[in-house]
């Protein structure tokens, strides 16, 4: 008789979530898995419902959505689930034919119709098959030391001690430039102005014109 009493479980999660094995976690295929290829594997969990193990799709468009933008980091994720043995592509799409498909390689596959595989080819549990080596990280960019980093990034001033110079300083005896002799006007050449002739009307002579030629020198 099942008790009446039973207290229940503080931690419980109210709705759906995904499950992953201790298992799984714990492999050398997972912990070996770069940051990016395990984000993917979450993501490729959240479709699983629980009778859709074989149906799962990376789809550009459905990333897009769920926040992956760049194709290419998707495709080395994905390629990366799949040499670790954490999935397996169970229908190879294209043109006309739908998207790629997978299957969690933890979870059982209920329904073989439409798939490229059959059950004798699906081999549950390949993650612990998995030898390789950790996925190496992108090393960080080196970036550029500044020559004057010490001293802008330091709360007291460098002072540097001044040496006071002990030598001589020696004058040369005679000059290195010949004294000048010349005036300050001595290139300059006057030269006059040419004479105009200029017309130059007179005003209140009667019996003439009243235009008379004039010299202005």
């Amino acid at each position: 008789m099942a008790r009446k009493n039973k207290q229940a479980r503080l931690e419980t999660i109210s709705g759906g979530y995904a499950a992953i094995p201790w298992s799984v976690i714990d492999s050398v295929s997972f912990k070996g898995a770069s940051d990016k290829a395990k984000a993917l594997l979450f993501a490729l969990m959240r479709q699983h419902s629980g009778n859709n193990n074989c149906r799962l799709q990376l789809a550009k468009k459905w990333l897009y959505n769920q926040g992956w933008t760049c194709h290419e980091n998707n495709i080395k994720a994905r390629n990366e689930l799949i040499e670790r043995g954490l999935i397996v592509q169970t229908k190879w799409g294209g043109l006309n034919m739908g998207a790629d498909l997978f299957a969690l390689t933890w979870h059982d596959i209920t329904n073989y119709v439409g798939l490229d595989i059959a059950a004798k080819g699906y081999a549950k549990g390949l993650y612990t098959l998995c030898q390789l080596a950790p996925t190496p990280r992108r090393k960080p960019p080196v970036t550029k030391k500044s020559k004057r980093t010490d001293d802008c990034t330091s709360a007291v001033p460098t002072t540097v001690p001044f040496k006071q110079s002990i030598g001589t300083t020696t004058v040369p005896k005679t000059a290195l430039l010949a004294p000048f002799t010349g005036t300050t006007t001595e290139n300059n050449v006057f030269i006059p102005l040419p004479s105009v002739n200029s017309i130059k009307r007179i005003v209140g002579v009667k019996g003439k014109s009243g235009i008379r030629k004039e010299s202005l020198s």
